[in-house]
């Protein structure tokens, strides 16, 4: 049995609590912050661990943590879909979109890149409950218009290049490192991991496993064919 008690830091309610559905919040906004945490602890099932202003914060935060989380209820407010594959190479939660003034215009893309689920303007406490548990379960949470343009999309779209099936064999980590690799130009492995967090014997194995789904040879071939065919 865990006899922990709740903490305090930098003002978030800290819950220790083994059986609740662990839960991090990201929203720039301190009054939604802070009226999700609220909300949330009117159900005992649930535990807002830690809340942030920016996806960057939550980034920094995962990698300074060993702890287990199982939801994060991300705002899409000012965040691009490519901050999933960082989220996705640190931690196994599951990430549900908080659009409480506009519906994202490319859902797909987080969707795409790991997304589970999207709170919209007229959710009730009820709906984000019952999402949250959804998709803590492995399932999804949508409503029907967004679900119909999904499946709309599936249906329309062509088969994939050979590129795009080689792109798909690559695991979120793995798209992480190509990411870094490619952004960070010049920069040696060693910067790379310390870019990364991670030690440089990891960026080299990413990168062996990276040349083998891709059929490339080096680091110079890595960067044109990220700059063809995955895009900025």
């Amino acid at each position: 049995m865990n006899n922990r008690q709740p903490s305090m830091a930098d003002g978030v309610l800290l819950n220790y609590e083994t059986m609740q559905i662990q839960i991090l919040v990201v929203h720039p906004s301190p009054l939604v912050q802070a009226a999700l945490n609220c909300l949330m602890r009117t159900d005992a099932s649930f535990g807002v661990v830690k809340t942030f202003s920016r996806g960057t914060e939550l980034a920094e935060f995962l990698t300074m943590t060993t702890d287990r989380f199982d939801v994060v209820l991300l705002s899409v407010e000012s965040e691009q879909p490519s901050l999933m594959i960082r989220i996705a190479a640190m931690t196994d939660a599951k990430v549900i979109l908080l659009a409480l003034e506009n519906e994202p215009l490319d859902v797909e893309a987080w969707l795409k890149e790991g997304a589970r689920g999207l709170i919209g303007t007229h959710a009730d406490f009820a709906q984000l409950s019952k999402a949250i548990n959804k998709v803590y379960s492995g399932e999804f949470w949508f409503n029907r218009q967004i679900t119909s343009r999904i499946f709309s999309g599936l249906g329309q779209s062509k088969e994939l290049s050979d590129e795009q099936r080689r792109i798909a064999e690559l695991t979120n980590k793995e798209k992480l490192v190509v990411r870094a690799v490619v952004d960070g130009g010049g920069k040696t492995l060693r910067e790379t991991a310390k870019d990364l967090q991670i030690s440089e014997n990891t960026v080299r194995n990413h990168l062996r496993s990276i040349y083998s789904k891709l059929g490339l040879a080096n680091r110079l071939e890595l960067f044109v064919f990220a700059q063809q065919h995955l895009g900025q």
